[in-house]
């Protein structure tokens, strides 16, 4: 026989159960939630959006900013309440407090992870468990081709200033130019130097001979205040050559370079819910750790810069700049 349920009582069930969900916290009143450690770089807000645009409805996404004073403890007690299914780090800060969490190792088995928006995230990422990520730096080849098409003349030798530990990166994008006929000439620095301004200096007055174009990296150790004054400024106030630059405040507010190709911050989300996707798909584990390239890209050119430097470029050919920067 059936048995009967008191109405009164099945309300007042669920009243009940709506309460608990209500006053429990975001990330555990669902089951398939992923903590997103992130920096507070306020592009990252992009990433974000993305990210919840995409898993909405599917996976839901619990925010950790990693302010100043925020420690492992924070992560630790994320993962007692309610362990995520997946993690997802957003900028160095956030891969480099992951990684002080795994060391301490307060967990048996760490979920996937995904580090996306890490510069040089290649030197690192295989010193994390269980992750895999997108690389944040656009291959020199694909800066170089781009330029060389606006520019209409051909870029045959393309100089780089780079620091010792960087050497496996400098061999890879060597390779890559290799195949597209330009020929990547390095100039290698040491990790440390009690002057890096005068290294940097001597290293640009070397390649300003020799090559048809710089790529200057995103290394905060060779763009230092006192390297950007004595070194990177008045030499490329002097020179003619273009540049190619990692960030577009490079094209602005620091005129160091003319291109800039930088990956698109909502893409990087869209591809970071790809993964996540997949990963979901095989049971929550992780088959693939192998680092994607960004596939979604925004290009950006000074004409200004380009014509206080007297460079030509084809007119035409700027219809393939998501910016121009006049």
């Amino acid at each position: 026989m059936a048995s009967i349920i008191n109405p009164i009582n099945s309300k007042v069930c669920k009243f009940c159960l709506a309460f608990m969900l209500l006053n429990l916290p975001i990330y555990a009143a669902f089951a398939k939630n992923a903590l997103v450690i992130r920096g507070t770089n306020p592009s990252f807000d992009k990433i974000v959006k993305s990210l919840n645009d995409e898993l909405e409805s599917e996976v839901s996404l619990y925010e950790m900013m990693v302010k100043k004073g925020v420690t492992i403890k924070k992560i630790e007690d994320l993962f007692t309440q309610d362990p995520p299914k997946i993690v997802i780090l957003i900028g160095n800060k956030a891969v480099n407090l992951y990684a002080k969490f795994q060391e301490k190792r307060t967990v048996e088995k760490f979920p996937p992870a995904i580090a996306i928006a890490a510069l040089f995230v290649d030197t690192f990422v295989d010193k994390l468990e269980n992750t895999t990520a997108i690389r944040y730096e656009i291959p020199a080849v694909i800066s170089a081709v781009a330029m060389r098409t606006i520019l209409g003349i051909p870029v045959k030798k393309l100089g780089v200033i780079h620091r010792d530990w960087m050497s496996d990166i400098i061999e890879e994008n060597r390779r890559f130019c290799k195949a597209e006929g330009i020929e990547l000439i390095a100039i290698k620095l040491p990790n440390k130097a009690r002057k890096m301004e005068e290294h940097v200096k001597n290293a640009l007055n070397q390649l300003n001979k020799q090559v048809d174009a710089l790529w200057i990296l995103n290394d905060n150790a060779l763009l230092t205040s006192n390297a950007l004054l004595k070194a990177w400024l008045p030499s490329r106030a002097k020179s003619k050559l273009p540049a190619i630059v990692g960030i577009r405040q490079f094209l602005t507010k620091i005129p160091l370079g003319s291109f800039a190709i930088v990956p698109d911050h909502y893409g990087l989300g869209e591809q970071a819910a790809g993964i996540v996707f997949e990963i979901m798909e095989n049971n929550w584990q992780l088959a693939n750790i192998e680092i994607q390239q960004p596939v979604s890209v925004n290009k950006f050119i000074s004409t200004a810069n380009l014509d206080k430097k007297g460079i030509n470029y084809l007119p035409a050919k700027l219809n393939q700049v998501d910016e121009i920067i006049k």
